[in-house]
């Protein structure tokens, strides 16, 4: 089974909005699978139109002597692809070096 969490949405009208778009209702995280996400629709128990979006890979792709350098992971929740979103933003989209620990 590939990793990711699944985000169900639903299409409906959001804040008082005119337009209508797919708005997230329930989050489920990477340890559960499609099959969940469809028990938890049945749970809900509430008619509409959903889509279940499967969020499986973070890549943080950067420039280094100008060839493009993919560093990619499963997101396992939307809360890890957000601290991620978060470092990417505050680091400049430069991935963080760490200091070599030499010898002292």
């Amino acid at each position: 089974m590939p990793h990711g969490f699944f985000t169900i949405e639903r299409w409906t009208r959001s804040d008082g909005s005119r337009k209508k778009q797919w708005v997230a209702v329930r989050d489920l995280d990477g340890f559960n699978s499609l099959s969940d996400a469809e028990k938890l629709l049945e749970r809900l128990n509430q008619p509409g139109l959903y889509g279940v979006v499967q969020t499986q890979r973070m890549i943080w792709a950067e420039k280094l002597n100008g060839k493009l350098r993919l560093r990619k992971w499963h997101a396992m929740t939307p809360e890890s692809l957000a601290r991620t979103a978060a470092a990417f933003d505050r680091d400049g989209g430069k991935w963080p070096v760490r200091a070599k620990q030499g010898k002292p």
